[in-house]
């Protein structure tokens, strides 16, 4: 069964412990330890608490915290009414689809670079995120797409209409039946924070296709998508190919979403030095 979207701050709490549970069990097995499936003792770091205040990109701390901070900094930033509404815009062209094995190489900095141009004089704040496909329309393949998520505001709906149009008309999604740019109307701050949540999740699950059939049970040429959470081995992938990324080093930004970016990505390094610093406090406090 499928599981729901992301979209509630207790289940991005739930889903990023969950996850870094799951990825820390493994690493203890036989197959995480041993083989080309095996995680890496700088993968390992990158997972530990210690390492929170680098940002880095499966990191569940590191997760928690930037999106805390976003949802306090963008609420005082981004103010969508029904007259003048704000935009949860997704990217994912199949120019930026590659293997799976392909996926720890990858530079995502392409796909940034095309978006900004995309984006150049809108008011946006987004982030690349990764989508691992279990199969695709041409078959067992596994893939990762490679695509974005971005809150633009200040912009009428005739821009997004525009831009989502110029996009789609030069280039395809990985299902063949869907868009490559799509958006959603947020025209309230309970919208547009669920949006965020979503958009600054790690790369929690798998995705898999499925042919649609019709009436005669033969396939129609267009496909649908599930997705759920990652089994042990995918979670482990995850965490390869995402290796050496930063959260804030992931996002992109333009005009006043520069200044949410900034602000983000200090106020959660802060709240997590203040953290540790607390711990430290306390543990200096036990031992007397």
């Amino acid at each position: 069964m499928a599981s729901k979207p992301i979209i509630s701050w207790k289940t991005f709490v739930w889903a990023h412990h969950h996850f870094d549970e799951r990825v820390k069990r493994y690493a203890f097995t036989k197959r995480g330890r041993e083989g080309e499936f095996a995680l890496s003792e700088l993968v390992r770091e990158n997972l530990a608490d210690r390492a929170s205040s680098s940002l880095k990109a499966m990191n569940c701390r590191a997760r928690i915290e930037f999106c805390r901070a976003a949802r306090n900094v963008t609420k005082a930033a981004v103010k969508p009414t029904p007259e003048r509404p704000a935009f949860f815009l997704t990217l994912s062209p199949d120019d930026f689809v590659t293997t799976a094995a392909d996926a720890e190489r990858y530079d995502w900095s392409v796909l940034q670079k095309w978006a900004e141009e995309l984006l150049r004089g809108f008011c946006y704040f987004g982030i690349v995120d990764a989508a691992p496909y279990a199969n695709t329309p041409r078959g067992r393949e596994k893939v990762v797409s490679w695509h974005l998520h971005v809150i633009v505001w200040d912009a009428s709906r005739d821009e997004m209409e525009a831009l989502k149009d110029s996009i789609n008309k030069r280039h395809q999604s990985l299902l063949p039946n869907r868009d490559a740019a799509h958006f959603r109307v947020r025209s309230s701050w309970k919208g547009l924070r669920q949006s965020l949540i979503y958009m600054l999740k790690a790369p929690l699950k798998t995705y898999r296709v499925y042919a649609i059939k019709g009436s005669d049970k033969r396939p129609t040429g267009e496909y649908q998508q599930k997705k759920d959470w990652h089994r042990s081995g995918e979670a482990a992938a995850v965490c390869r190919f995402m290796h050496g990324a930063e959260i804030d080093k992931l996002c992109v930004a333009g005009l006043g979403g520069r200044e949410v970016l900034e602000r983000t990505a200090a106020r959660s390094i802060s709240t997590i030095r203040q953290q540790d610093a607390e711990r430290l406090r306390t543990l200096t406090r036990f031992l007397g």
